[in-house]
């Protein structure tokens, strides 16, 4: 049961630094995602509302936990990442984002896996003085795992290089656990331009856990990123982060620290 419970938090999820793709993707990542997160990225042609993506990383981890579960460590996974999104003229958004994944399924008897993350999300962009805004509602849905389903609410502001994102899980389950409804997630993120087509990225993100869950064994904990992206060919971007998070006595290996590589065409 233990050990459910952990892969299930390796799950608790949305801006990495290039580490993982889904932050930016779903809100995020191109780790960053890690993503989780980070809002969906603007459509790749000023023209056109509709936009690609699709990537690959070394490993994929979210709100700085591994996203590949079997047991035993894993410091190279390859993760096969993609999406689309269509922006409209006002504001409002939509996209999916998807990824290969191995996450235990809970209600299980069998040892079934789920093996893909579909991302499904919309909002609202606008900007009110110098701040831009980003509100919207995310659902993770799981093929053939549904207990791992989450649905979160989210709001973020973005002032310059800093953006600071909340997210609140509304459904009853967070990512598999029993009374994950009410979890909470505050990120904070920093892109920092070095020169022309390289970026500096930093996050750290906290999962704030409900009572119940913190009851379990699996208390809230605190997570990092830090790496660059380089866009060194146009449209695709390559990107190195060392993502990890704290509690590693409580959530084991998913939590630890680890040099993650990507890399991203958008189209």
């Amino acid at each position: 049961m233990k050990k459910s419970l952990l892969s299930l938090a390796a799950l608790a999820a949305a801006a990495s630094c290039g580490a993982v793709w889904a932050e930016d993707a779903a809100a995020p990542a191109a780790a960053a995602p890690a993503s989780a997160a980070a809002t969906p990225a603007p459509a790749a042609e000023a023209s056109s509302p509709l936009s690609f993506n699709i990537g690959l990383v070394s490993l994929y981890k979210y709100r700085g936990q591994d996203q590949y579960f079997t047991g035993s460590e894993h410091y190279s996974r390859p993760a096969l990442q993609g999406g689309v999104d269509y922006a409209f003229s006002n504001g409002l958004y939509l996209g999916n984002w998807n990824s290969t994944i191995k996450l235990p399924d809970p209600t299980s008897t069998s040892g079934k896996n789920a093996n893909v993350e579909m991302d499904f999300y919309g909002g609202y962009k606008f900007a009110t003085g110098p701040l831009g805004w980003d509100v919207g509602v995310l659902r993770y849905q799981y093929p053939g795992a549904n207990a791992l389903s989450t649905t979160e609410l989210y709001a973020g502001a973005t002032y310059k290089e800093l953006t600071l994102k909340y997210s609140h899980t509304v459904s009853s389950k967070y990512f598999g656990l029993e009374n994950g409804r009410n979890t909470g997630y505050l990120n904070l993120a920093w892109a920092h331009p070095l020169r022309d087509g390289l970026t500096f990225n930093a996050s750290v993100g906290h999962t704030f856990m409900t009572s119940d869950v913190r009851a379990a064994g699996l208390p809230s904990y605190t997570d990092y990123s830090v790496g660059v992206a380089w866009d060194f060919m146009p449209k695709t971007t390559l990107t190195a982060a060392f993502v990890g998070a704290d509690k590693s006595s409580n959530y084991g290996y998913v939590n630890k620290g680890k040099a993650i590589l990507g890399v991203k065409y958008t189209f």
